[in-house]
């Protein structure tokens, strides 16, 4: 992935209209709380995601009284990412002069990761939640993914519609159930292949950060593999038909996530969770880098939070050495800055009353 060299702000809520030129490397962003730092990162996940991570809303984002919100970015190959909506919820999304209308297009130009307070629902969570995260490496990986998972949830929506309709007819089922399995077993097919490429990875990470933690993630695929979907679909039609919904298939899928057989979130600290989680997505950014030659871009918000020094070291110190280009907020510069090896290549802004200045990281002592 091209890395981020340009990014233009306006009316995004307290942010003041601003231009950045990130690092390649490391952006570090200080300053207290609700000075708008998150909302820097929320201007760079919005280019990338088409959405926010802050809240389901449309308009909130907007700065009041702006007309509307207008994000750019500049990639290092010239490509450029827009984004904007406005007041009444209309957005637009372009890729350099043309308009698109498909987030995956975006999301395809502009890997990210994201951790912030809410990445403890990978673990805590419902399994649409670890499905994310699958899915997300998954469509980055395995480029035949995103036609077989929009061709599944096509066929999926027409069976449950007849599933509710108020008389049931097996004849008019019975393609969209056959449909609905074969695109299942692909749509399976990529997620158990990409699993069992993430593994390594993810056991070289869990080594440097967790090494005294027996981790496990199993994928389970949302029905039982040792039958035929369609053969099961069909002995609990009267079943589904009483629910309104489809209750097996890929849209169950799993990720267990086990520390010796049993789950992550029962036994290991707050701050043992937050490594888990780094390392999950570290790992997802290290197999696409490895098979795609292409880098994420990450996003942490709050890196200090639930992390000691040594553990904050261990974290960016993986990042540098991985080359990814980063962007991570704190309220102390010091704070930020003494957990890195190599500060001298790290980017400094202050956030303040909305609005972002460069520092100089010579101004802090080490």
């Amino acid at each position: 992935m091209p890395k981020l060299v340009k990014l233009n702000i306006s009316g995004l809520r307290n942010l003041e209209v601003s231009t950045l030129l990130p690092s390649s490397g490391f952006n570090l962003i200080f300053g207290e709380n609700g000075s708008g730092k998150t909302s820097l990162l929320e201007a760079i996940y919005l280019l990338g995601r088409a959405k926010t991570f802050r809240s389901a809303s449309r308009s909130p984002i907007l700065q009041e009284g702006a007309e509307s919100c207008v994000l750019h970015a500049q990639l290092q190959d010239g490509t450029g990412l827009g984004f904007s909506r406005n007041k009444s919820g209309e957005q637009d999304l372009r890729v350099n002069t043309s308009t698109i209308k498909n987030q995956a297009e975006l999301a395809d130009k502009l890997p990210l990761q994201l951790i912030n307070a809410e990445a403890f629902k990978i673990l805590e969570g419902g399994p649409s939640i670890r499905r994310s995260f699958l899915d997300w490496g998954v469509f980055h990986v395995e480029h035949q993914f995103l036609p077989y998972w929009q061709g599944m949830q096509r066929a999926l929506a027409n069976r449950n519609a007849l599933l509710k309709a108020n008389s049931l007819n097996s004849q008019e089922i019975a393609p969209w159930t056959q449909e609905f399995c074969q695109l299942a077993l692909q749509v399976h097919g990529c997620r158990e292949s990409y699993m069992q490429r993430l593994q390594p990875y993810l056991a070289n990470c869990l080594e440097d950060l967790l090494p005294d933690h027996k981790i496990s993630l199993s994928y389970e695929c949302g029905w039982d593999k040792t039958q035929s979907l369609q053969d099961q679909l069909a002995t609990r039609l009267e079943q589904d038909r009483r629910y309104g919904h489809t209750g097996l298939g890929p849209h169950r899928a799993d990720i267990k996530i086990s520390v010796q057989d049993k789950p992550a979130a029962d036994l290991l600290s707050r701050g043992q969770q937050k490594l888990l989680v780094i390392a999950m997505k570290i790992a997802q950014a290290a197999l696409l880098a490895a098979l795609n030659k292409e880098q994420c871009l990450f996003l942490i918000d709050d890196l200090p939070a639930e992390l000691d020094s040594a553990n904050r070291t261990k974290v960016l110190g993986m990042l540098q050495q991985s080359g990814e280009q980063v962007f991570v907020t704190g309220i102390e510069a010091e704070t930020l800055l003494n957990s890195l090896e190599k500060r001298e290549e790290a980017r400094l802004f202050h956030v303040k009353h909305g609005k972002i200045r460069v520092q100089e990281s010579t101004d802090y002592g080490a």
